[in-house]
């Protein structure tokens, strides 16, 4: 093969080669861990808090370690959280209730889901809950809130005794474009724990707010302001179907109970 044959080869220039040193020294000091991206940082705490096998020890350890981990640790843990106040009676949920410090949870809090009952925490909402959505908005991180209201069980009207959620007597509407309508409607809706709710609704700067009723078992009134069924049944605080809860048109319903007033003052048999 002349002088590409293997002899020439052997003449070619070899690569250098390039020597790799093991270091003599490992680091043995603390983890930085706020020297690594964001981006890491967060799929490292989600892992520790949020996967399956987390348990509450290490949250609570997590937490303890420096005020920065916990800051950015509490924005994972509680970005959504739900209270499920149906067995209140009337009490406050103490994670709304109380003054704010620094590393008070519920600054952390993105979506909010709050169950309660219609009769014994509404009020609320005009008191210690209004107060504390509002610095959850504004010096928070709060952004969403869900508010569902539960079912009327136990129902007095059962049981033939009546009660102002459920007795209905004309209502008067005072503002909006139906000023002057009457309608008819439960007493409470005209009462100070009502209105101050609707009064929460109005003027809360949260960005975004949705309400919802129990399908199955709902006061009638809110009828007027959920959607109609496909089949065009007749709702009457009943919903035939599968939905678990109805939206309600909260802004409809301020234009429509904001400063109601009953006709006439209600006469009570000696």
């Amino acid at each position: 093969m002349g002088k590409f044959g293997s002899r020439s080869i052997a003449f070619r220039r070899k690569a250098p080669s390039i020597r790799y040193y093991s270091p003599t020294k490992y680091w043995n000091g603390p983890f930085r861990f706020f020297d690594l991206p964001p981006e890491l940082r967060d799929n490292i705490l989600r892992l520790i808090l949020l996967d399956w096998d987390s348990t509450s020890k290490d949250a609570v350890h997590l937490f303890l370690t420096n005020k920065r981990i916990y800051t950015e640790a509490a924005s994972i843990f509680y970005y959504e959280v739900l209270l499920d106040n149906m067995h209140l009676k009337g009490t406050a949920d103490p994670f709304l209730a109380g003054s704010l410090t620094e590393v008070t949870p519920r600054l952390h809090v993105r979506n909010l889901i709050i169950r309660f009952l219609m009769k014994e925490q509404m009020y609320l909402f005009g008191e210690s809950y209004g107060t504390a959505l509002r610095e959850m908005a504004e010096r928070g991180k709060l952004q969403s809130l869900r508010l569902e209201i539960g079912s009327r069980f136990p129902c007095y009207e059962f049981w033939g005794f009546e009660d102002e959620l459920f007795t209905y007597d004309d209502v008067r509407v005072v503002a909006g474009k139906a000023k002057g309508t009457v309608m008819k409607a439960p007493l409470f809706v005209t009462k100070e724990p009502f209105q101050n709710f609707l009064k929460f609704l109005e003027e809360s700067k949260i960005p975004k707010i949705t309400l919802f009723v129990d399908a199955e078992d709902h006061s009638k009134f809110w009828c007027l302001f959920h959607r109609s069924h496909p089949s065009g049944t007749k709702c009457d605080g009943e919903w035939k179907g599968n939905a678990r809860v109805l939206k309600i048109g909260w802004s409809s319903l301020v234009r429509a109970l904001k400063g109601a007033e009953p006709v006439a003052p209600v006469q009570k048999e000696c």
